[in-house]
């Protein structure tokens, strides 16, 4: 028994171990996770890695660039792109229409201006933004792609009175500033995901609760 004992403390030890060495501050990607990269995935470009998905989180984003022709666009050198997951693109379709019950509006019937502007919203080009910058800078406007007001607010959670310890992880705020007669709202988003290095970005994974719409005046919402 002494010895079965033994082996499970260092078994133990060593996955704490394991779970500590994992969890260096420079492997963080996720606010409580790991993103685990690989090497293939950063020399991918934006639409290549977000077509690549094996989890298909990302095909509805897939489909807007593939329906308004702007591959081009999110495959420029040298940009910041907050990637919506598939939710926060139905979230748009689905304001088309008065109840969840009913079929959300399929991407192809919405105008692809409409698309292609909202798709703007969400590159900031000439910069690749991370985490630990936008952090240091606090709160920053930036130009979106299509030329609307994007506020970067980056929180380093704050410490903890009397101590050095971190109360959170750090994170960032995406705010669309509303234009008026076109939005209903400055749009906030918040990330499942910062810092997916790319061949020609940093992408940003937006939660699954935000919406692709960032503040569009729809007839309905949910």
């Amino acid at each position: 028994m002494k010895i079965l004992s033994i082996k499970n403390i260092i078994a133990f030890a060593a996955i704490v171990t394991v779970t500590i060495s994992a969890c260096r501050k420079d492997d963080y990607f996720v606010d409580g996770g790991l993103s685990h990269q690989s090497p293939e995935d950063m020399k991918m470009s934006v639409y290549d890695f977000l077509k690549s998905r094996e989890n298909h989180m990302f095909d509805s984003l897939v489909k807007v660039i593939d329906l308004t022709g702007t591959k081009d666009l999110v495959n420029q050198p040298n940009i910041t792109f907050f990637a919506a997951p598939n939710q926060a693109v139905l979230r748009l379709q689905q304001n088309f229409v008065p109840d969840d019950r009913q079929t959300p509006r399929p991407l192809s019937d919405i105008g692809l201006d409409t698309l292609k502007n909202l798709l703007g919203r969400f590159i900031i080009t000439d910069v690749q933004l991370t985490l630990e910058q936008a952090v240091l800078d606090k709160k920053k406007y930036y130009k979106a792609y299509n030329g609307d007001s994007l506020y970067i607010h980056g929180s380093d959670g704050g410490v903890k009175p009397g101590t050095t310890l971190q109360t959170s992880a750090y994170y960032i705020t995406y705010e669309h500033r509303k234009i008026p007669g076109v939005d209903s709202v400055n749009y906030n988003g918040t990330f499942q995901t910062h810092n997916l290095v790319t061949a020609n970005a940093i992408v940003h994974v937006l939660k699954y609760k935000s919406s692709f719409a960032a503040g569009l005046k729809q007839k309905y919402y949910r």
